[in-house]
This record gives structure tokens, C-alpha cells and sequence, in this order.
């Protein structure tokens, strides 16, 4: 449908951008599903004791050594609610305190 010379952009369309203008040209490529943006680690602190946060790759979740907590990260996207952080054992904290 055509509505006064203005064709509405389709599913697929990129609103705004044209290849002259080069929107998008500094957007970074998705990561894979086994990362965490670093900008996103940078400002993303503990909810609870304001303190920041580390990535533990290997179970997909973001430590706070100082809450003894991990909020799960799904689908992408860090859960930062306590009730959905897993406690840490003595072991887990002991390990990201060594953490450099």
C-alpha cells in the first residue's frame, strides 16, 4: 500500500538507513552465543551489592564474588535477579577471587 508517495518499509527494511549515510557501519558483529559483550560487562554490577561482575564462560553466568552469587545468562541476556542467582560454594568463590 502506497500512502501520500510514502511506501511503509517492509519486514526486512533498515528504517533511516541508506548505503550514502552508512548507518550501521559501526555496529560490531553478533557474538556467539558462548560471549558476553565487554561493554555490557563494564557497567553491568551487582544488583545487590553494587560491586562488578565476573564472566564465567564455561557455565554462561556472571559472578559476584561479593554477593557469592551467579546470575544465569540466557538466550544472551544476563537474569539479574536474585531470585534467580545460584549461590556459590567456598570453592567457586575462591576461585574468581584469584582471578586477575
Amino acid at each position: 500500500m502506497n500512502v501520500g508517495n510514502v511506501t511503509p518499509p517492509g519486514p526486512a527494511s533498515n528504517v533511516g538507513a541508506t548505503e550514502r549515510d552508512g548507518a550501521g557501519d559501526d555496529e560490531a558483529a553478533p557474538l556467539p552465543a558462548t560471549e558476553i559483550d565487554p561493554r555490557l560487562l563494564e557497567v553491568l554490577v551487582c544488583p545487590s551489592t553494587k560491586k562488578p561482575l565476573s564472566f564465567d564462560r564455561e557455565r554462561m553466568e556472571l559472578i559476584s564474588v561479593a554477593a557469592g552469587v551467579a546470575f544465569p545468562i540466557r538466550d544472551g541476556v544476563p537474569i539479574m535477579l536474585m531470585d534467580e542467582a545460584r549461590p556459590l560454594d567456598e570453592r567457586e568463590i575462591a576461585r574468581f577471587k584469584a582471578r586477575p
